[in-house]
């Protein structure tokens, strides 16, 4: 194989790599990018057995066939050049590779594709087309609220996606909070898709996905989910297990609907956090007659803001994880949320006051 590649062409696509291969590969071939031409194609592949990336990028085509390289070596090689510059990679039938680059010359060896797990896609047995911008706001909308790596229960270490006739939801939950989301399609879910897509898939893919345009093929089987957008394809395994029935810690009616405005609400937060005790991160909010307290304590000090709202009745004081709505903050996007609250002690509903279909649902701190 040769292949001459300007740097701007693979240089994003090296990070997108790169993310996918685990620090500690159990194989040495997992370390490594499979460089294939194709029909006069350059595509990359990587896979850590779990989830696989496949993408095109543009290059001139020398000489067709199959090496991989070391990615993180690869990489640096890549990374340290100058902006215009042109690398060729040549390998010969003992996959001894040559690198070069202005005048650097970089001799290594690979392995040949035979030696690479293979990337076919299994038969899919429903499939739809939908707005990259649209799965990139599903998701960064419930992907922070997920359970992360608890093997007691694997159902929450991902994110749930549902799609049902022109219906898109996602949801994330750790069992102590849920994010859910929902929005309209364009076209009609020929057969419902329910499945749960791992936290290490959902975050490499966000980051894969086009926030302005663009298209992207949701392909689901049994046991994976296929991903294509534009010149890359994402393949990942999927979570086989049932997620929990989630519309039924969704509060349908409550006592207090208390509007806040959303900017004020994070800096009272972040001008209390410096006294929040680490072992025990609560902020308490005290609700009084058109007044918000927010109160942190620690063995160092206590901290309080106060904030102007619209409440009246009886004084409520509820603690909250910080981070918790920290988190909810960063992906509201919007100016005011309306806290809808039962009692002190129950679970409280955070909604967007332009977006009635997002909900975020947190319980208090019972420690």
């Amino acid at each position: 194989m040769k292949v001459k590649i300007k740097k701007e062409s693979i240089i994003d696509r090296l990070g997108y790599l790169e993310a996918i291969i685990s620090e500690k590969s159990p194989k040495d071939i997992l370390s490594h990018i499979l460089f294939e031409v194709e029909d006069n194609t350059l595509s990359l592949s990587v896979t850590n057995l779990e989830t696989a990336l496949k993408c095109t990028i543009e290059a001139e085509i020398i000489q067709p066939g199959n090496v991989s390289l070391l990615a993180n070596k690869f990489s640096d090689i890549v990374r340290n050049l100058p902006k215009e510059s042109f690398i060729t990679i040549a390998s010969d039938s003992n996959n001894k590779i040559k690198i070069s680059a202005g005048t650097l010359k970089t001799e290594t060896h690979g392995f040949s594709k035979d030696d690479f797990p293979s990337l076919q896609t299994p038969d899919f047995n429903s499939s739809i087309t939908i707005a990259q911008p649209l799965l990139k706001e599903l998701l960064k909308k419930t992907m922070f609220a997920t359970l992360k790596n608890d093997d007691n229960k694997p159902f929450l270490n991902g994110v749930y996606i549902g799609i049902k006739n022109e219906e898109i939801q996602a949801v994330g939950s750790d069992g102590f909070r849920l994010s859910n989301v929902k929005r309209k399609l364009d076209k009609l879910c020929p057969e419902e898709i329910a499945v749960i897509i791992p936290n290490r898939t959902v975050n490499e893919l966000f980051k894969v996905l086009n926030s302005s345009s663009g298209e992207v093929i949701i392909a689901v089987s049994k046991k994976q989910i296929l991903f294509k957008m534009d010149d890359i394809i994402f393949l990942s395994r999927l979570i086989e297990e049932k997620f929990p029935k989630f519309d039924q810690v969704i509060p349908k009616e409550c006592n207090h609907s208390i509007i806040i405005e959303t900017a004020k609400l994070e800096n009272g937060l972040r001008l209390v956090k410096p006294y929040l005790d680490e072992k025990n991160p609560r902020v308490t909010f005290t609700f009084t007659d058109n007044q918000l307290e927010l109160k942190t304590s620690s063995d160092t000090g206590t901290s309080d803001y106060s904030m102007n709202i619209d409440f009246s009745g009886e004084t409520l004081s509820i603690p909250f994880k910080i981070d918790y709505l920290f988190e909810y903050i960063r992906a509201v996007e919007a100016e005011k949320i309306t806290m809808n609250i039962i009692n002190t002690k129950s679970q409280v509903k955070f909604q967007a006051d332009n977006d009635s279909d997002y909900n975020y649902i947190t319980m208090p701190m019972r420690f």
